[in-house]
């Protein structure tokens, strides 16, 4: 602490610490030793005050230092010559005090000032480099590759790239990072752990975790193949390699049965009975029932088409008074102004996760451990008996035959697929 009570104001060095002992005068911007009358000045110069202080201060403490055979002149800044000892010895532990200070910082300055001679005189010619190495561009952010990603992709639906938007965002938030270059193996990792974990603790789908997995790996190859910050992209991408997908197996129906469908549809409420209808009737999942517009059923004439959101294909229905019946029932119990058929208590589209959660609260309330999904197996495999290509068609799958376009006009197509769905579950009656 100086006389007047105030402590001293300590220059920082490159790696942000206090040299302590050193100051500097505002005005003159030069480098002095803090404390000393008359003042005791390094120059200018960050890189060669520090080289002048530590000289000056070893002198200073008495030491000799067996590092250097002479000290390194502050006048003329003439090399230090480095002895036996230091060569011997030197390196063998870790460098510290002032002498270290001022061989490293000397080395740095002669490193910064002549690259090429240096690289020359110490026999590391890779260090000639330096001068020609251009400025290294600032790393590209998550949100700006997303950005360009979802910007320019126009081949997918709306539905489709809401979905890979959200599956984006799930990873940003996971790893918790800025920019592409703060990514390390641990944030993948960690990621990667979150997704498994939250599919094992709700027995969730092997989808669940493909379509999460690969739009990850979607936006970095996309940023890989645009020339946006390549170094890190591949790296990444390298990382992304240890996501484990579930291994491919058969498809594996498991169709609900028309008694656990009659005990689902006696204990459901105005707006759940018409889904349920309309997915059995339709064969749909619960993402498919939830995204239903208004415009995709003609409930005079008795029909459903539409498009799968994901690829486009057409899909149709006939459906069947029972269905049409509910689904008026359900319009003028709950009237909105939504362009979708189905709604949330809080008035806006009903999200799959959402539906699937309200149905998992009606089975278990009811006693029926079969999924959503069983609706859907349920009504293919009846469909099937009607005709593949009236069951594709009513499935949403690709089948040849007749054009996405003709199969729209005429959903009379599938009148056979959907009368033998009713028949199984409902018996014909009404």
């Amino acid at each position: 602490m100086t006389r007047g009570g105030r402590p001293p104001k300590y220059v920082r060095g490159r790696d942000g610490k206090p040299v302590v002992a050193l100051s500097r005068e505002p005005k003159s911007r030069r480098y002095y030793a803090t404390g000393t009358k008359p003042r005791h000045y390094f120059g200018t110069d960050l890189d060669q005050a520090l080289v002048r202080f530590r000289s000056w201060q070893a002198k200073q403490q008495g030491s000799t230092v067996a590092l250097f055979v002479g000290q390194i002149d502050e006048e003329t800044d003439k090399p230090p010559v480095w002895s036996y000892d230091f060569l011997r010895d030197g390196w063998q532990h870790e460098l510290t005090g002032p002498a270290a200070d001022a061989i490293f910082a000397w080395v740095r300055e002669q490193v910064l000032r002549d690259p090429a001679r240096f690289a020359e005189r110490i026999g590391i010619p890779e260090l000639a480099r330096l001068s020609s190495l251009p400025e290294p561009e600032p790393s590209l952010t998550l949100q700006a590759l997303g950005s360009a990603y979802f910007g320019k992709r126009r081949k997918v639906s709306k539905d489709w790239r809401k979905k890979m938007s959200g599956f984006w965002h799930e990873f940003v938030a996971a790893v918790g990072v800025i920019t592409l270059g703060q990514i390390k193996r641990e944030h993948v990792e960690a990621y990667h752990a979150r997704v498994w974990d939250r599919a094992n603790k709700d027995r969730l789908a092997p989808t669940y975790l493909a379509h999460r997995f690969q739009a990850v790996r979607s936006v970095f190859r996309f940023g890989m193949k645009n020339g946006r910050d390549v170094a890190n992209v591949r790296r990444i991408i390298d990382l992304t390699a240890l996501f484990e997908l579930p291994k491919k197996t058969g498809v594996q129906p498991d169709p609900m049965s028309p008694r656990d469908f009659r005990k689902l549809l006696d204990a459901a409420d105005t707006k759940m009975r018409a889904i349920l209808l309309l997915s059995l009737n339709c064969a749909l999942y619960p993402g498919e029932a939830a995204t239903v517009r208004k415009s995709d059923i003609d409930l005079e004439a008795g029909t459903y088409s539409a498009a799968r959101p994901k690829t486009g294909i057409a899909r149709i229905g006939v459906l069947w008074p029972r269905t049409v019946e509910a689904i008026r029932e359900y319009q003028k119990a709950e009237p909105h102004h939504s362009a979708y058929l189905f709604v949330s208590n809080e008035g806006g589209p009903y999200a799959a996760h959402g539906l699937a959660h309200a149905y998992r609260r009606l089975r278990v309330k009811v006693g029926v451990t079969a999924e959503f999904a069983g609706i859907r197996d349920g009504a293919f495999t009846e469909a099937v008996k009607a005709g593949l290509d009236e069951a594709r068609w009513l499935a949403r799958h690709k089948a040849g035959g007749a054009s996405d376009n003709y199969i729209r006009r005429d959903p009379s197509l599938v009148r056979e697929a959907c009368a033998a769905i009713e028949r199984t579950y409902f018996g014909g009656k009404a």
